[in-house]
Parts: C-alpha cells; structure tokens; sequence
C-alpha cells in the first residue's frame, strides 16, 4: 500500500447525511437526471459548518508568492473565454464535501465549488455552474457546453482519450457498512454473497467488479447494485436492500461526521488516485491558463485553505500534474 494510505487511515471518523438541493446562483440546470441529485442531508452541526462567501479572499496573491499576478494569468486564457467573461463548469450534484447544497438553500458548497470560484476570481471571470447527470460529464465538455468538467472526476486512462485532467486532489475508493452488521461483515470477504451498492456510471463500477472477482468464489460473487444518488443508496442501506457501499473517501468521511456511530468502513483505501479538472484535448491554453492559477492558489495557501474548510487538506496534492491517472 503507498504510504499515503497509512495516513489517510487516520481521516475515517464516521458520518451523517444532510439534504442536497440544486443550486441556482449561477447554475444553469440541466434537464438531465443527476448522478447525485436529491440527496437528502441534515444541516451540518455548529461546530462543523463551514464559512463561506470568501472565495475572493486570496485574490491579491503577491505576484512574488504566486510567480504570477491575476492580470498576467487573465492573459493567458484563450481569447473566447476572456471575451465571454464567463467560465462553464459542469458538475454533477450532489456529492459532499466535494458538491452540494445544504437543506432549504439553493447555494452551491464544497471543496470543489470554492476551489472553482477561486480560481475564476483570479482569472477574472464569472462562474456558472452546469448541473449535468454524470454520465453525460463527458459529452458536455466534448461538445462545447462546459469549458470543463470540476466535479470528484477521477482521472483515468480510459478517459484520457477523449480529454486531458489537471489532477489536484488525491482520493481512493473506501466500503462503508452500518454498524448493525459489526458482528458478521468484519472484513471485504464477508460481503461475498452480499448487495454493494455502487453509484452509476462512475470508475467505482468496473473496480467493485474486479474486487468480487478477486474475494469471492464464483458461486457467491457480490451483487452489485447501482443506484443514482447517496440519497438512494443510503435507503437501499436502511431497508436492507444492500448492505454496503462502495465510494471516495472524502464522501464516507463526510458521511460519518454527519452520522457518528452510523456506519465503519471495511478493508483498506482502495484504486488510490486523482481526481483531475477535465478539459477538451484542444483546450491547452484554457488548461494551461487554469493550471497556472492552481499553482498560484498553491504557492500563496489558498488551496490547502479551501480543502481545509471541509476537513480534506490530507487530500491535497504535493504538486499539480496531467493526466498522471492510471
């Protein structure tokens, strides 16, 4: 196991839901049915919540701390998206820590929404966010929709052939089961014959997959059940229709913050890799612009900031690489 692993390990408190809306300051709602949508979370406690509205906070960067002023980096975009002022974002909602909303508010959150917000200020642009179900994050990008895809987008091969990732948070893929099952699912072996539930469409499939074939014998595989949002999984867990679940760290830690003493996690971190920002293959200079402004975020603290205010900044990259997804 990398040593990332090892202290990654000592991230797993344990989780709580709260109500995922969509948000609609700067978001332009797609007609599709969203991966993640409709989640239903409880407001998070005091003593967890999170300040935000000051995503322009770290905008005045030295250019001696970042090698680049926020005019310099606003040079670099490409002429058509400096010119339309705007940067199209496509995510797909909802996903906490990375994506969501809280119950009854329309206002976008997360690790991934305040980094996106922070690095439009730098370029001088503004920011609307596209909710789009996850299995057309893709074509979104490919057909000109959305300038690129933020979203816990995993960096991998098979997607590299169609565009290019600025990899920028670390993750891996982590099985959460509720306590009520302490005492007959002790390890990943004991799910053989058992339901996993699985988000559709997303790389959590394929390893889960590969997983069953590897633990179990062939006449008691896992039965893996993909189901759109945590919202539905998490009623699939109660009315023991499944009995675990498959996904990133970052959204089982946020689950167990929400709900202490609800759920344990079995086996180790698994598939650890990067999520990336996913551009078009000819979108270089967008990228490179994009890429630049990370680096500023990096170099003056307000990366390591932002995942801070969602308790992610072991999740944060030493340094930002493309497409270095396996």
């Amino acid at each position: 196991m990398p040593a990332c692993a090892a202290s990654w390990h000592a991230f797993w408190p344990s989780s709580d839901p709260r109500s995922m809306n969509m948000k609609e300051e700067h978001v332009m709602k797609s007609n599709e049915t969203s991966r993640r949508a409709g989640l239903s979370f409880a407001r998070l406690a005091a003593a967890t919540a999170i300040a935000l509205g000051v995503a322009g906070s770290f905008s005045a960067a030295s250019a001696a701390e970042s090698g680049k002023s926020n005019e310099q980096l606003r040079e670099m975009l490409p002429a058509n998206v400096r010119d339309a002022g705007t940067m199209k974002v496509a995510i797909s909602l909802a996903y906490p820590p990375m994506e969501y909303s809280d119950a009854g508010s329309t206002d976008l959150k997360g690790a991934d929404i305040d980094l996106a917000k922070e690095v439009a200020n730098r370029l001088g642009l503004k920011i609307d966010f596209q909710n789009v179900d996850f299995s057309q994050l893709i074509t979104s990008v490919t057909t000109g929709r959305a300038d690129m895809v933020w979203t816990a987008f995993s960096d991998i091969t098979e997607r590299q052939g169609k565009l290019d990732f600025i990899d920028y948070f670390k993750t891996g893929n982590q099985i959460f089961v509720p306590v009520s099952y302490q005492d007959s699912v002790k390890t990943v072996k004991d799910l053989c014959g058992k339901t996993v539930s699985v988000a559709t469409g997303t790389s959590w499939v394929g390893f889960m997959e590969n997983l069953s074939k590897e633990t179990c014998d062939a006449s008691a595989q896992m039965n893996l059940l993909q189901i759109g949002t945590l919202g539905e999984q998490l009623m699939q867990l109660k009315q023991d229709r499944a009995q675990a679940v498959m996904m990133g760290f970052e959204g089982v830690l946020d689950l167990q913050k929400q709900q202490p003493d609800k759920f344990y996690t079995v086996g180790e971190l698994y598939d650890q890799g990067n999520y990336g920002i996913a551009f078009a293959k000819e979108a270089t200079q967008l990228r490179g612009a994009v890429l630049a402004t990370l680096e500023a975020m990096k170099a003056d603290g307000a990366y390591e900031e932002i995942l801070g205010r969602y308790g992610l900044k072991e999740a944060a990259v030493d340094s930002f690489t493309v497409n270095a997804g396996k």
